[in-house]
């Protein structure tokens, strides 16, 4: 929870002494700031926007080993993937949820499926716990996803994975941070790198984007942990070599009745035998992702026509019984990676794996997944410390984050019956009890009856969540709140834009907005969720 006055809080943190500072609130900056805090070291996070506002609210919500990469031989990175998909699904139900995997083998694959069937054979053993994929025949295939093209279908092959809401996994990770001891504020960007008298960067210049407030803050180690915009960062270091050759992966997204999977399935392009997932969740179904490197803008990118294309055909393919169109896409949306540049040919060729590396006393990082965020802060914390004076950084403790569950952990059926049986709607139940966790028994507890129905007919949105997070959630914009807290601008983007200007009358006492101010949001959440229309309506 954010309780209020954190956004002061934190400012008046930034002028007092710290060990590290971290640019950057997607989930590398927040699992190094949570790992720093866990070990006893003063530690303060600045995000330019919302916490998650860029890539990682925007990636395609897996925490899985990575099963390509087994085609590349790249084992470090998927060793370490599966490991801490394990940790992280065994210490956080409530954020990581496991999801059986549906491989079909054709005739006509690209890869055949005696080799993919290896592959998982290698997977099995990456990590201590049991993982055992099974080989099942065309008619349990079939069974499992009635709607999978049968002509050629050899066999299935199933195995584990995980998924998460990315945006919501990486709030939990900042306030698990804060909950240590941690300071962390949202639209706080970094305008200036400043230099001690070594000529090393000992501050930084934040702006307050609130209070319009400037301060400089003053470390023993500053962190740039920014994701694609690790390059921009680096250069107000006066780095002007570039590390980073983004490449980005679109995703369409389609109404769980229109593509009712019960799991995931991973198959192969019709169009260059790459692996594209068929992702069930709650809200919807997530098919995704391209790999394309990325030349344009690094804020809010869009998936190209090409790329929605390309995934509509690998749907259409897949699931011919569906019979599905580009009408039946209820959103889209693209991220960009922070892959490391080399010679790969294809972003699809480059190692996934992170890299952390000091210049002018200031540490980056770039590379790595969603998955190994709190391997990747382990490695960026340790090297933290070794610039850090003696005294400090033997006041440090050693890692505890990989046996450290995070915040309001609950298991969400057991949670969702509760509040269910509190008379709160079903629907709005389960809902809840993803996104809030056991926050969600306070969160409906203090809630007038009548606000703990949905806001419209095919909505598992209420009024009373809407508000708890606006309290609680470190809600600065009603972009946040739309688009990253219940995700409504993600899966139903034209819902939440006729939705957005009727939200004034049951929330307006919590923000305290004027009327001026509404209206600023609102044109603020239009701009924001144009950029996950379906790419017709874009």
């Amino acid at each position: 929870m954010f309780l209020p006055g954190w956004r002061e809080r934190a400012w008046r943190r930034l002028a007092e002494p710290l060990d590290l500072l971290v640019i950057g609130g997607g989930i590398t900056g927040a699992g190094i700031f949570h790992e720093a805090a866990l070990r006893g070291l003063r530690v303060a996070l600045v995000e330019r926007g919302d916490f998650a506002g860029g890539t990682s609210s925007r990636s395609s919500k897996l925490i899985h080993g990575g099963l390509r990469y087994l085609r590349r031989m790249q084992l470090a990175i998927t060793r370490t993937a599966c490991r801490e998909r394990d940790l992280l699904a065994l210490a956080n139900p409530h954020l990581v949820w496991p999801m059986r995997f549906l491989y079909p083998s054709y005739q006509d694959d690209a890869t055949p499926g005696w080799q993919v069937d290896l592959g998982l054979s290698m997977y099995d053993h990456l990590t201590p716990a049991r993982h055992r994929h099974e080989r099942v025949e065309p008619a349990a295939v079939i069974a499992l996803a009635p709607s999978l093209a049968r002509i050629g279908l050899e066999f299935g092959l199933l195995y584990d994975d995980a998924v998460a809401d990315d945006a919501r996994l990486v709030l939990a990770v900042v306030e698990a941070g804060m909950l240590a001891g941690g300071a962390a504020l949202s639209y706080a960007p970094v305008e200036e790198l400043a230099g001690g008298p070594d000529g090393r960067v000992a501050a930084a210049v934040v702006r307050d984007l609130e209070s319009g407030e400037t301060r400089r803050a003053g470390a023993h180690v500053v962190v740039n942990a920014t994701g694609v915009w690790c390059d921009q960062v680096r250069a107000l270091a006066g780095e002007a070599r570039a590390r980073l050759r983004p490449s980005r992966g679109s995703h369409l997204l389609f109404p769980r009745h229109r593509v009712p999977l019960e799991l995931a399935i991973t198959a192969l392009s019709p169009d260059d035998g790459r692996p594209v997932f068929a992702v069930p969740h709650p809200e919807g179904t997530l098919i995704g992702t391209t790999d394309l490197f990325h030349t344009g803008p690094l804020d809010d990118p869009r998936p190209a026509a090409e790329e929605s294309a390309y995934l509509l055909r690998f749907a259409q393919r897949l699931l011919p019984a569906a019979h599905l169109t580009a009408a039946d896409v209820s959103g889209a949306f693209a991220g960009v990676r922070p892959v490391l540049s080399s010679r790969a040919a294809t972003p699809s060729e480059a190692s996934r794996e992170e890299a952390v590396w000091e210049e002018r006393g200031m540490l980056s990082t770039a590379g790595g997944k969603l998955t190994t965020f709190r391997a990747t802060a382990e490695k960026v914390v340790d090297a933290a410390l070794r610039l850090l004076p003696e005294a400090r950084r033997d006041a440090a403790g050693p890692s505890r984050s990989a046996a450290v569950a995070l915040a309001w952990r609950a298991d969400s059926a057991t949670l969702a019956g509760a509040l269910a049986s509190r008379g709160v709607d079903a629907t709005v139940a389960g809902a809840m009890a993803r996104r809030l966790g056991a926050l969600a028994l306070p969160a409906a507890a203090a809630a007038s009856p009548e606000t703990l129905h949905p806001l419209a007919d095919g909505l598992d949105v209420c009024a009373a969540e809407l508000r708890f997070h606006l309290e609680y959630g470190a809600v600065v914009h009603l972009e946040d709140l739309l688009l990253r807290r219940v995700r409504l601008g993600m899966w139903q983007p034209r819902a939440c834009l006729e939705l957005a200007p009727g939200l004034r009358a049951p929330l307006r006492r919590v923000p305290g907005w004027t009327v001026r101010r509404w209206a600023a949001e609102l044109e603020r959440l239009e701009r924001a969720v144009a950029n996950w229309l379906p790419p017709e309506a874009a």
